[in-house]
């Protein structure tokens, strides 16, 4: 075993020396890369110092111009020249103030609804007499675009602002389906439109319209969103689509000649859009579950065309017509007992008319069945119905006499599809992108 070596023994011993230079060249070492550092540190600092002294402004001084100084006798000069005419007889000069003739101004022309808003807060003042009570207290209650009617609306997820908002509602039958929970899931759509209302403040401008087979407004021109006007046309909407008030006949809406003729049809849409525009609207909402399906008036020539074709038809099944009204004819009948479903009702400012529950009727049947009637021809869709085209046509018709001939911007349309189908919805779209709105499709309402 070898003995444990002292390192003090080392250290003053033969290995000292050893020792001694590893640490010279130790500290050699770091001196050197010491001295090279700094020195890659004074180059990069320099440089970065030069090229700053290059891209920097230079501060260049100017002195003034000399200021103009007059001589002691030409000052003296204009002294004594302006003393005299002061204290000279002769007039002043005075400078006259013209002003022009109020005939020559000519006031630049103000794009606006002049329609006084009335509001429930509006202050009233009371006649009194004194000297400089000048009434200057205007309290901004004209929407001519300050942005104080403004209100923001939530409608069914789609979020905006408007000024003067139209809220149009399909009330057709179908709303009520099963599928798009029956009357409950209608009473819940009713409870989304009462809220979109109540954000509602005093200053905007609204309208409710109602729409099926015909439309119905809650007023026949926009009103202040008072808390009474919101109350009734909560009302005027409440009946709709409840037990024995399904749909809508009749209304206050009657087409206009300004675009394209309707014959009538099913979920006007058309009707409720017309009001709006008419109305001056600058947001439209739309809930409704299907397509709009409005009939074409025929032109002179379709309607010649039309005639001709039901002719021919004529002529080709004259037999078998012949046949069918000979055993019509001589055909035995027996009465029965038929059930008769509830109709629909039109709704005016809140009252229901027209309104007839289910009941039975006594129908006279025949006793065996009559012989097979020949049916004649459809007409041809593009000849009965309004397309997509046709009917953004009537409304562009409709934009030019309502908004683009007044100054104003056209109104923003937002719909919602109501469990609605792939054509509907793709019409709705169609339809709000042209005005620059949102569409969303929304299932049951919860």
């Amino acid at each position: 075993m070898k003995p444990k070596l002292d390192l003090n023994l080392i250290l003053s011993g033969w290995g000292y020396a050893r020792l001694s230079r590893q640490r010279r060249k130790t500290l050699l070492i770091v001196a050197g890369i010491s001295l090279a550092v700094h020195v890659v540190g004074m180059l990069i600092f320099g440089s970065w110092v030069v090229i700053r002294s290059f891209l920097e402004e230079r501060t260049v001084f100017t002195a003034p111009p000399p200021i103009k100084t007059y001589e002691p006798r030409k000052l003296e000069h204009q002294v004594k020249v302006s003393k005299r005419q002061r204290s000279s007889s002769r007039p002043a000069v005075m400078p006259r103030l013209v002003a022009t003739k109020p005939s020559n101004f000519a006031l630049p022309e103000i794009k606006v609804d002049p329609k006084v808003v009335r509001t429930s807060f509006q202050p009233k003042f009371k006649a009194i007499t004194g000297v400089g009570l000048g009434a200057g207290l205007g309290t901004g209650y004209g929407l001519g675009g300050f942005g104080q009617g403004v209100s923001a609306f939530d409608f069914f997820g789609i979020r905006g602002r408007g000024e003067k908002i139209m809220v149009c509602v399909d009330v057709s039958v179908s709303m009520i389906e099963e599928e798009r929970g029956g009357f409950d899931g209608f009473e819940r759509v009713k409870s989304r439109l009462r809220s979109v209302m109540d954000a509602l403040n005093e200053k905007t401008l609204f309208n409710v319209v109602a729409f099926a087979d015909a439309g119905q407004t809650f007023k026949d021109e926009m009103v202040p969103a008072t808390e009474d006007n919101k109350r009734d046309a909560k009302k005027f909407l409440q009946p709709y689509n409840t037990k024995n008030n399904y749909g809508l006949d009749s209304g206050n809406i009657k087409s206009v000649d300004l675009g394209l003729k309707a014959g009538g049809g099913t979920t006007r849409l058309d009707l409720a859009l017309t009001a709006a525009f008419l109305q001056g609207a600058d947001t439209i909402l739309i809930i409704s579950d299907g397509i709009p399906r409005v009939s074409k008036s025929l032109t002179a020539d379709q309607q010649a065309a039309w005639n001709a074709r039901m002719e021919e038809w004529r002529k080709a099944n004259a037999d078998a017509l012949a046949a069918y009204d000979q055993a019509a004819a001589g055909m035995e009948y027996r009465t029965e007992r038929v059930w008769v479903p509830p109709r629909g009702a039109s709704i005016r400012e809140g009252a229901v008319h027209g309104a007839r529950e289910g009941h039975f009727e006594n129908r006279r049947t025949p006793v065996r069945p009559l012989p097979h009637r020949p049916q004649p021809p459809g007409m041809p869709d593009n000849m009965r119905w309004w397309s997509i085209e046709d009917f953004i046509e009537h409304f562009t018709l409709l934009n030019e006499q309502c908004y683009v001939k007044k100054g104003k911007k056209p109104p923003i349309v937002h719909t919602i599809g109501y469990a609605i189908d792939k054509d509907g919805g793709d019409f709705l779209q169609a339809f709000t992108k042209k005005y620059n709105g949102s569409y969303r499709r929304v299932g049951k309402i919860n």
